[in-house]
């Protein structure tokens, strides 16, 4: 069977004639285009339908492209799905009908329209029914020609309209010209807008007809719910976009399906609703960038990182060095984790945004040394990630907007809150709540996605059917978060960003030939006081500390580039040592000053460049830091807690003493 619908490029033709389908307007009429003459006439779906129905027009079967042999099933409505109302009133007829039948056939002329007898039949029925409103011998006709020929009582039910409004043809032509003119652009004009504009063009139109001929506009509600009734999908690409119209009007015919744990992994960005102050001097520094990594199939949470930085390349390596780890460490170092994190693993497929910065070759040149299959989503299409941005709106709503200082999801939601005014946690114990927050709480509420189970369930039920790959050399995973580079070897060793590098092993690569050598080495963001070379014999990497130990303790790159233009600025290229030091201990005084600044983005900023970032509050010192906050916590005396997570389990904060406390 060959069937049509209504689609852009769908053409009819009337003889030699064609007719192509333009578009839908916001009255929900099609407009045509006659391909000759370029005519273009504006018709309703029944208008075409009827044309169709007497052969006027005939579908080009050309034009259906691949859907035109698309056959589909479908069953029509039974009596119980009508309203109650509305199965009384068909009854209703078909009593009269089958009664009237009786009746009529015991004449011999049968079952006709015979006014008088019809009249006759009907006053019978109504007796025997007590029907104080009986119907018309017409109406009883009308209803038998539309059921004699296939006795279904969906011809009987009634398909007027009953809501009594008749729409006066003037009014509705100037209403749709008013609502191209105005409403169906990206200016976004309100349906007031729609109103005025009715009006001001009849009061124009009736300045040139007599006072007998005025012209009365249409009311305001009228216009509304005119307004109401425009075809959704035109409004919306006119008004919104149509970016905008796809994502909001797609069709979810199905989900995702993952086999197996570690198939793919989602990446995703998002500043955290919350203030975070500084270790120091706890001033207020702004909104940390989240980066999450999350187990598609279970739902767990793999790794994350969290820095003032905005989102990059190395943020995304940073979280998947921290989702292939195992985390039993980790763990350990927290005082009061109830639960196991036994996440870990190389991923098949890691999916992250297209932006600009995550096309790099850092992220592509990880892939391919791990194996790594890394997926782009395409632009404003979220969809493409749901279980992350799920997971987005689970953390913010269940843990960052009960902490203090909080932001809440936007400025209507925040209220009078005085967000700075109650900030009172640093990096290193928002990285610990984190934690807490993952392992006890998300992975050991059940989720709806995974048909009431919980992520940790999902993941140990399949943990033990399958073996988990993990880099031969821990270290490996040191050197995906470093930047590639290569350089010439000399005597006084390699030379990066002006910081020289050399070691014993490194100098006896001079002595096995006179030619110029050029190594691969690895340098790091978050310090500066070390490289990691690539030895050509034996095609491992191996520490190289810098020359100036002195210089370069507990500085990262940041920091040391904005030491060199400081430098450079006041010295020209002619600079010592000496003077680089000075410059540092300027810099970092610069920093802490910033860190006291009243301006929150100077803050920020200084923060970015002393490296105030998650993976610094995961080391072994952090853990210090996370045993005073929870100082005041008698952990020890809680009892066990099942797997399954109690609503117990959040995190509550006292904002009026600012100290942090979990039931």
């Amino acid at each position: 069977m060959v069937r049509f619908s209504f689609r852009k490029g769908l053409r009819f033709l009337q003889g030699t004639k064609i007719w192509t389908l333009l578009k839908r307007t916001a009255t929900c009429k099609l407009q045509f285009e006659h391909e000759d003459s370029g005519d273009i006439e504006v018709l309703t779906e029944q208008d075409v339908y009827r044309r169709w129905s007497d052969a006027t027009w005939m579908v080009d079967e050309s034009s259906l492209g691949p859907t035109k042999e698309l056959i589909y099933l479908a069953t029509p409505q039974d009596l119980r799905s009508l309203k109650p109302d509305e199965q009384t009133e068909v009854k209703r007829k078909l009593e009269y009908l089958n009664r009237a039948q009786q009746l009529m056939m015991e004449t011999p002329k049968g079952f006709v329209c015979n006014p008088e007898r019809l009249t006759r039949a009907i006053q019978v029925i109504a007796s025997e029914q007590g029907d104080k409103a009986p119907p018309s011998w017409s109406s009883l006709w009308r209803w038998w020609t539309a059921f004699r020929a296939t006795r279904c009582f969906s011809k009987l039910v009634d398909r007027r309209c009953r809501n009594h409004f008749k729409t006066d043809p003037v009014q509705y032509s100037v209403f749709e010209e008013v609502v191209n003119e105005v409403f169906l652009n990206k200016q976004r004009m309100p349906g007031k807008a729609v109103a005025e504009g009715v009006a001001d063009r009849f009061a124009r139109m009736n300045r040139s007809l007599p006072l007998d001929q005025q012209l009365k506009p249409p009311s305001k509600s009228t216009i509304y719910r005119w307004l109401n009734t425009l075809y959704r999908a035109v409004v919306d690409r006119a008004r919104e976009g149509d970016s905008y119209t796809e994502r909001e009007l797609r069709i979810v015919t199905g989900t995702l399906k993952v086999k197996d744990i570690l198939e793919r992994w989602e990446i995703d960005h998002t500043p955290l609703d919350v203030l975070v102050v500084c270790r120091i001097t706890r001033m207020v520094l702004g909104r940390p960038w989240l980066t999450l990594v999350i187990d598609r199939k279970s739902r767990m949470i793999m790794g994350f990182y969290i820095s003032f930085h905005a989102p990059s390349a190395y943020s995304v390596l940073y979280a998947l060095r921290m989702a292939i780890r195992p985390k039993d460490e980790l763990v350990g170092s927290i005082k009061g984790i109830r639960n196991p994190w036994p996440a870990r693993g190389l991923p098949g497929k890691v999916v992250v945004d297209n932006g600009m910065d995550l096309h790099s070759d850092a992220v592509d040149l990880f892939g391919l040394e791990a194996g790594i299959e890394i997926q782009f989503c395409p632009a404003a299409h979220p969809e493409l990630k749901g279980a992350i941005e799920r997971v987005f709106g689970t953390l913010s709503r269940d843990l960052f907007h009960q902490m203090p200082g909080t932001v809440f999801h936007c400025v209507d939601e925040r209220r009078d809150y005085p967000s700075e005014e109650t900030a009172a946690l640093d990096i290193d114990t928002v990285t610990h709540i984190l934690v807490k927050w993952i392992v006890d709480v998300y992975h050991c509420t059940p989720h709806k996605g995974l048909q009431g189970k919980t992520p940790l369930f999902v993941w140990q039920e399949l943990e033990g059917k399958r073996a988990f790959d993990l880099p031969a050399y821990p270290r490996q995973l040191d050197l995906m978060v470093g930047q590639i580079a290569t350089r010439t070897l000399f005597h006084y060793g390699v030379e990066y960003d002006h910081v020289r590098y050399n070691s014993p092993i490194l100098g006896s690569l001079l002595e096995r030939s006179r030619e110029k050598l050029v190594i691969q080495i690895r340098v790091y963001e978050h310090d500066i006081s070390y490289v990691d070379v690539l030895m050509p014999s034996t095609d491992e990497y191996i520490r190289v500390p810098a020359n100036d130990q002195e210089y370069c303790e507990g500085l990262n790159r940041h920091s040391h580039l904005l030491v060199r233009r400081q430098v450079v600025k006041r010295f020209g290229d002619e600079w010592t040592q000496q003077q680089l030091r000075e410059a540092k201990a300027e810099i970092q005084q610069m920093i802490a000053d910033a860190l006291r600044s009243h301006k929150t983005a100077k803050r920020k900023k200084a923060a970015a460049f002393s490296m105030q970032d998650s993976d610094g509050a995961t080391a072994a010192r952090a853990s210090e830091a996370m045993d005073q906050a929870l100082q005041p916590l008698i952990l020890e005396k809680a009892p066990p807690l099942p797997v399954l997570a109690q609503s117990t389990l959040l995190p509550k904060f006292n904002i009026s003493t600012q100290s942090l406390e979990m039931a």
